[in-house]
Parts: C-alpha cells; sequence; structure tokens
C-alpha cells in the first residue's frame, strides 16, 4: 500500500472543516489507489484503556478502501504490515505522535497537513487544563519536527507556525482546502431571488477567534435593517434578539446539499475572525454568488482579495466592517464574482499531493 491516512473521520456528512479535509482527500485517493484511513477512539469518557490500546472497528468503506477505528497496538501492527511508503496525517490528533514508532521497522514518510497550530490556539483562544495544553504542545512539537513534509494552508497560517517553529523551507508546501461536486455544479440564484439585507455567519458564537462580538459591534452601528443567519449546533443567541435593527437567525449545521438550499438566496458571508488559517465555508459560500466580508488574518483572504478587493478588512476595524455592509447593500449587483471554482475540487487538490509528494 502506498498511502495510509490518519485522523478524524465522521461518517455524517454534517462535518467540521478538519474532518471534511480528512474525509475528502482520503475519498478521492480512494479513487485512483486502493488505500486505508485509521482514526482512533479518542474519546476518554466513552472507551477505556482496553480500547485505546487494542480496539478494533470497521467503521467504513470507500470504493473498496476501508475506514477503520484502531487502538495504538492495533494501528501500529496494520501499518507494519500493510508497509505503506507514506502516512499522511490529514488533521492533528494526539494519537498520532504514535506513528513515529513506525520508523523504527519501516522505511516510511510521515507527511503532516496543517488544518490550525494548537500552541497558538491554546495561548489565545482555548480553555484548556494546563495538564491538557502540556499534552497538547509535547504532541505538536513531536508531530511538527519528526514529520518529513508540512502542509499549510495560506501565507497567513504559514506565519502564525513561523512564530512557534523553526523549520526548513524544503520541508515546507502550501496546500489548499477544497470544495464538494455539487458546489461546483450548482448555479447561484441571482439578484433578483436574493434577500438583500442578509448576512451569514458561520461558527461557534463562544469561539473568541471567530469575531463574532467583533461582528455585532459593528452592526449594531448601523441604521439598516438586517437578517443575521448564524450556523452552529451550539448557540444560544438569545441575548442578542433585542438588538434594534438585527433580527436573528440561529440554524444548525447542514450536509452539503442542504447548505446550498440555504446559501442560494442570501447575500453577504462574513469572516469577523482574528485568527483562521482557511475557512472552507467562505469558499462554499461564495460559490453560491455570496459576496464575502472577511478579515486579513482569515487566510482564504489572500486569494479573495484578488477578486473582491474592497472586502478584506482589519480584525477589530469596525469602520471598514460597516462601510462594506453599507456599500453592498446600496449597490449589490456592481460587484464581481469569482468564477474559477473548479481549480478548487477535492480531484484536483489531491492531483497537488499526487504528482509532486506520493512519488
Amino acid at each position: 500500500m502506498k498511502v495510509i491516512y490518519i485522523g478524524l473521520y465522521n461518517t455524517s456528512e454534517i462535518l467540521s472543516g478538519p474532518e471534511k479535509v480528512s474525509k475528502r482527500i482520503f475519498e478521492e485517493y480512494s479513487k485512483v489507489d486502493k488505500t486505508l484511513f485509521i482514526h482512533y477512539f479518542q474519546d476518554g469518557n466513552k472507551y477505556g484503556y482496553l480500547k485505546k490500546l487494542f480496539g478494533y472497528e470497521k467503521t467504513g468503506e470507500v470504493n473498496g478502501s476501508e475506514v477503520l477505528k484502531l487502538g495504538i497496538f492495533r494501528m501500529l501492527l496494520e501499518i507494519i504490515k500493510l508497509k505503506p511508503r507514506y502516512l499522511h496525517i490529514v488533521c492533528f490528533s494526539r494519537f498520532a505522535i504514535f506513528l513515529y514508532l513506525v520508523k523504527i521497522f519501516l522505511r516510511v514518510r510521515i507527511y503532516y497537513t496543517i488544518n490550525g497550530i494548537i500552541r497558538h490556539e491554546n495561548k489565545y483562544y482555548n480553555k484548556e487544563s494546563v495538564f491538557t495544553v502540556i499534552k497538547n504542545i509535547v504532541a505538536e512539537n513531536i508531530v511538527i519536527y519528526s514529520s518529513d513534509r508540512i502542509f499549510y494552508l495560506s501565507e497567513y497560517s504559514r506565519g502564525i507556525l513561523s512564530l512557534y517553529y523553526s523549520l526548513d523551507k524544503e520541508r515546507l508546501s502550501v496546500t489548499q482546502n477544497g470544495l464538494d461536486n455539487c458546489f461546483l455544479e450548482q448555479k447561484s440564484q441571482g439578484y433578483s431571488n436574493k434577500e438583500l439585507n442578509s448576512i451569514v455567519f458561520i461558527g461557534s458564537i463562544n469561539r473568541k477567534e471567530k469575531g463574532f462580538d467583533f461582528l455585532i459591534d459593528a452592526l449594531s452601528l448601523l441604521d439598516d435593517y438586517i437578517k443575521l443567519y448564524i450556523i452552529d449546533n451550539s448557540s444560544n443567541n438569545s441575548f442578542y434578539l433585542n438588538l434594534k435593527n438585527i433580527q436573528v437567525i440561529s440554524i444548525n449545521k447542514m450536509s452539503p446539499n442542504e447548505m446550498i438550499v440555504f446559501l442560494n438566496d442570501k447575500n453577504i458571508i462574513v469572516s469577523t475572525s482574528e485568527y483562521d488559517p482557511f475557512n472552507i465555508s467562505i469558499l462554499e459560500s461564495v460559490s453560491c454568488g455570496l459576496y464575502p466580508i472577511l478579515t486579513k488574518q482569515t487566510g482564504l483572504s489572500e486569494l479573495i482579495e484578488s477578486y473582491f478587493p474592497s472586502s478584506v478588512i482589519y480584525y477589530g476595524d469596525n469602520v471598514s466592517l460597516i462601510s462594506c455592509i453599507k456599500e453592498i447593500l446600496k449597490r449589490p449587483n456592481q460587484y464581481g464574482r469569482f468564477n474559477n471554482f473548479t481549480r478548487f475540487s477535492w480531484g484536483n487538490i489531491l492531483k497537488d499531493y499526487y504528482l509532486h509528494h506520493y512519488d
């Protein structure tokens, strides 16, 4: 076997960003070659030590390639038995540190795709116990310094990475996240059918780095009536219903096809993040015809700024955010659209890995 993927795997189609990256890259590779996806008995409240060490469950199969949930020993034995040339860690999990033991037995290259810099997140955003923070720092150090190649998602992400880790440029490669086929194939409704006063925010309002307070502070200064859609399973938005000009509508996360139906008549997608290496939901929303407003601290801004030059602002800049919203509401049909989405197909994302890195 040439490549084995390691990471988080969700059998549902309602996926977080890291889960989507893991699942889609594996699915695409399974179309061209037999592979294996390994995930772990992560939940300590649900699984005991026996499962975490020796557990074995088949949780799925895609194009003849299996998805296995394995304990640490079973994982190492399976990898040694299959003798892959590459182990690709497609999102951070602490259990991945044990993978480097297989280098004792095999000539294998280990790749790691960075969806976020854990040391940075623990320092500024995550409220974890001291013990968990130490475990995360140790694990990330091992994964980053011991991997043969590191893939990062944006120059912004690489800049954050360089604050914590000193790495040779030869070990670093830029990659991107992709779009599901349903987003590539659908057609936008056009302006005549849009809710022109609608703004969509995707993410947890309780996560500081997502910048929801920044968004609300700016919207409260507008005189325009706004319908603010928040997509987040855990939101409790009753506090914000008292804002005179804002109607808040909370919606649970959706599958890709449900998301397209929802987005097609909306007007603006915002990412007011203080930290976001690459936001897949922004790309999906733009493919549905929404106009993006995002911060420089959103990694995708490097791409978006070329097509929507006035839509990228700095985190905390209320004046620029209000100005962007007002201009879009005033002249919704006078802004260019980015249409070259085929380059973001998961097939093309995999092709980059396959042609340049899985030699």
